[in-house]
């Protein structure tokens, strides 16, 4: 099964018009908290009060690095790792919200908080991929490094890029394990992992050009005020387009009895 690229975005398009809220404030939502809880957590960690005092050394034409003092000790780091899974969980949130969007069902702000239904799941899920893709991406670091050390020429960093390889599969590999879990948590996590990269296999290359397709729409971005506005909405286009590509991927294997189906709808949490 090939998936038109073309044809999934003016799908996402489509069921980005119908849904109300419109996805824009949803998305807009999502950020303002997410960079509330960024400032909290630079606040927690020291970053804050560095990159302040960096910026006052500036202002007097002293360029200085200030070293982040955590603040708060254990109970510092105790806070600071809850914002990280509030992020976990918004991530995880966002996801289910651009799920019901795209399969025009009721959505709105609230989902974003209806990852906490499967609280211990919707963590896992965010971390598994990450330390299997990170597992994958020691087959780069651990050799270029030792070489960078042993001859003491970075040149070695860009020679040893074709390591990476396998880390870059295994990132799309894992990409749909997120979905596959909102729609069935009676699976694993690990079951989720697997399931997706049974799923990825032959579409990894797709995946890899959609989100190239999405490169103009983020240089765009960077234009001032502009750029601001056309990210938030390019949060919400992206997402949906991805959750539209788990519908073509795992819709196809469901109806090729691939793999049991979970059911048609994310579940109500």
């Amino acid at each position: 099964m090939t998936i038109d690229r073309k044809q999934l975005k003016s799908e996402a398009k489509q069921a980005m018009s119908a849904a109300r809220p419109a996805p824009f404030w949803v998305a807009l939502a999502l950020i303002g908290i997410a960079v509330i809880l960024n400032v909290l957590a630079m606040s927690l960690d020291g970053s804050l009060a560095a990159m302040r005092a960096m910026y006052a050394e500036a202002l007097e034409g002293r360029i200085t690095y200030v070293e982040p003092q955590a603040a708060g000790g254990l109970l510092g780091w105790l806070l600071g790792l809850a914002v990280q899974i509030m992020f976990w969980e918004l991530a995880v949130g966002f996801v289910l919200y651009s799920m019901r969007v795209w399969r025009r069902q009721k959505a709105g702000v609230g989902d974003l908080f209806d990852s906490f239904g499967v609280f211990f799941q919707a963590i896992w899920i965010q971390l598994l991929p990450d330390l299997l893709v990170g597992l994958w991406s020691a087959l780069y670091a651990v050799p270029v490094s030792t070489m960078i050390v042993m001859t003491g020429q970075l040149w070695w960093g860009v020679l040893g890029l074709p390591l990476m390889l396998p880390a870059l599969m295994a990132l799309y590999s894992y990409r749909l394990a997120t979905y596959i879990m909102l729609d069935d948590p009676t699976r694993s996590s690990w079951q989720c992992v697997q399931l997706s990269r049974r799923l990825m296999r032959g579409h990894r290359w797709e995946a890899f050009v959609l989100d190239l397709s999405f490169l103009g729409w983020g240089l765009l971005c960077l234009v001032p005020v502009l750029g601001l506005a056309l990210m938030v909405w390019l949060t919400a286009y992206q997402q949906i387009t991805n959750a539209g590509f788990y519908e073509r991927i795992a819709g196809a294997a469901w109806s090729a009895e691939d793999i049991p189906s979970p059911g048609p709808q994310p579940p109500e949490y």
